[in-house]
């Protein structure tokens, strides 16, 4: 059986900043031994100069303060693949394998009662652009 994969330390970093149903979430995903790539976060809260710049290059379709990074904790994370040393930013048929694992632990934590009524997991892979992008929705 694989070895689970871990968060290094920006991962973690990143996630402290999110909100604690994101952070139970992400860190029980890591440790799925059927994950088929190892993951990196490369985004949970945003200030408003990191949501100016991710609106100004085209990586965020919303303005501050409206976007879901934009609250603390956020509401929002995003999480790549970490593939032979580089993360995968585009690729949605590598995204498609993870997105499955990932609604499967929610779908656990809400079975399990850790999820309060009304609240919701949505995938940017759902909308068919932002393939990092994971937010929950009803906090």
């Amino acid at each position: 059986m694989p070895k689970p994969y871990s968060w290094g330390p920006t991962s973690t970093a990143h996630l402290e900043t999110c909100h604690p149903l994101h952070i139970t979430l992400w860190r029980r995903v890591i440790k799925r031994t059927d994950l088929p790539h190892d993951l990196s976060i490369i985004c949970g809260h945003r200030g408003k100069a990191a949501q100016d710049a991710a609106f100004a290059s085209g990586n965020s379709r919303v303005r501050w303060p409206r976007g879901k990074h934009n609250t603390l904790p956020s509401q929002a994370v995003d999480v790549v693949p970490f593939i032979d040393g580089k993360q995968e930013h585009r690729n949605a048929e590598i995204f498609k394998k993870h997105v499955p694992m990932v609604k499967d632990e929610w779908a656990k934590m809400v079975a399990e009662g850790l999820v309060p009524e009304g609240v919701t997991l949505e995938s940017g892979a759902d909308w068919g652009w932002d393939f990092p992008h994971w937010e929950i929705r009803g906090v």
